[in-house]
């Protein structure tokens, strides 16, 4: 299966990055494929919505102060995805995850949260702390959440609207972060694909060993 690692400009201006962070219901948003950027704008770049955390349950209420605690990004984690009969997917490494917070940091766009990625319903309410774990930093995972790996990008968002977190959180109807932005794309081979390559050169030259002529 194409393996395609998804990463980001550094630079401000550019349009790549994380834009809003979602509430979900289903890890199964990963399958959801978004569209290309208007004609008029940078066609390399693709707009996605992704759950980079630990699936469903991958944010967990934090008392009631309608704060809500979890991974938004976890680093090498592959995701299928599906565009039309074309199965592949994607993956973030932990160098372009530490990227993409410091520009969601640096571009004031903590208070994009949003519903089920749809716009049309916002959250009131926004990131109010998110960092990098970093154990060799000193930058330790939340109590709970020791099973996290290095490079993971963690957060804390305030839902300032009672009566969402009353309907939608405290119910359990949304369990999960999903971030959506837009990126750049690197095909690679996926791990299973080079493994089969190498047999069949592993083949090729056992047969040209043995005397057998080999047409490519």
């Amino acid at each position: 299966m194409e393996l395609i690692r998804l990463f980001i400009s550094e630079d401000l201006a550019d349009k790549s990055g994380v834009s809003a962070i979602a509430l979900v219901d289903s890890p199964a948003i990963e399958e959801g494929w978004m569209a290309f950027l208007k004609a008029n704008q940078d066609t390399k770049l693709k707009r996605y919505s992704i759950q980079l955390a630990n699936q469903k349950g991958d944010f967990a209420p934090v008392g009631d102060q309608q704060l809500l605690a979890g991974a938004l990004m976890v680093p090498n984690k592959k995701i299928l995805r599906k565009e039309g009969d074309r199965e592949f997917e994607v993956y973030f490494t932990p160098d372009d995850i530490k990227k993409i917070q410091e520009k969601f940091a640096l571009s004031n766009i903590n208070t994009s949260l949003n519903q089920m990625h749809n716009n049309s319903f916002p959250v009131a309410g926004g990131v109010v702390q998110h960092f990098i774990i970093d154990r060799k930093q000193g930058i330790m995972p939340p109590l709970g959440q020791e099973h996290l790996e290095d490079g993971t990008w963690f957060g804390y968002i305030k839902v300032k609207d009672k009566s969402k977190w009353e309907e939608y959180i405290k119910t359990g109807i949304y369990t999960g972060f999903s971030v959506e932005g837009f990126f750049y794309e690197e095909s690679e081979k996926s791990p299973e694909a080079t493994e089969d390559f190498s047999e069949l050169e592993q083949l090729i030259d056992y047969l040209i060993s043995e005397g057998y002529e080999v047409v490519t």
